[in-house]
């Protein structure tokens, strides 16, 4: 498999799992015994990857990611594939304890597939989460001036 493939699988999963919400597509993308390491997360196996997928999709149920760049390294059989993009969606259901805000904020992210005999085996995601926090008014930024 050439890295030009992986890039194709990478962006399709995004696409088709997290933005046309294909969850059941899951296992066409990714291994039996996929990681996805998110948020602080990290989501072992393919079953517990469609839950926790679930579970955004009913807190974000707009959820949408653009593709921005695509970073592809490394020789075939141990290439790794980056995509930077940008997520944007409402925050319609509690999330980690914050009540819905109702409020859509955008944030931009990187996630590094790791690939193994032509399907996603591991996934790192990192995301801006100070700017969504500010967007959904959940965290405040001090004042510098005095009182």
């Amino acid at each position: 498999m050439f890295l030009l493939d992986k890039k194709q699988i990478a962006w399709q999963f995004m696409d088709e799992i997290f933005n046309k919400g294909n969850i059941q597509e899951a296992d066409r993308f990714v291994t039996s015994d996929v990681i996805y390491h998110g948020r602080g997360e990290d989501i072992e196996g393919l079953e517990k990857f469609k839950e926790w997928i679930n579970s955004d999709s009913d807190v974000f149920p707009d959820i949408h990611y653009t593709l921005i760049d695509e970073i592809a390294e490394g020789i075939p059989e141990y290439s790794k594939v980056a995509l930077v993009w940008i997520v944007e969606a409402t925050h319609a259901k509690e999330f980690r304890g914050i009540p819905a805000t109702r409020r859509k904020f955008e944030t931009v992210g990187i996630s590094i597939f790791h690939f193994r005999d032509g399907k996603i085996k591991e996934v790192w995601a990192v995301a801006d989460g100070l700017t969504p926090a500010l967007e959904l008014g959940v965290v405040k930024v001090a004042s510098s001036e005095s009182k």
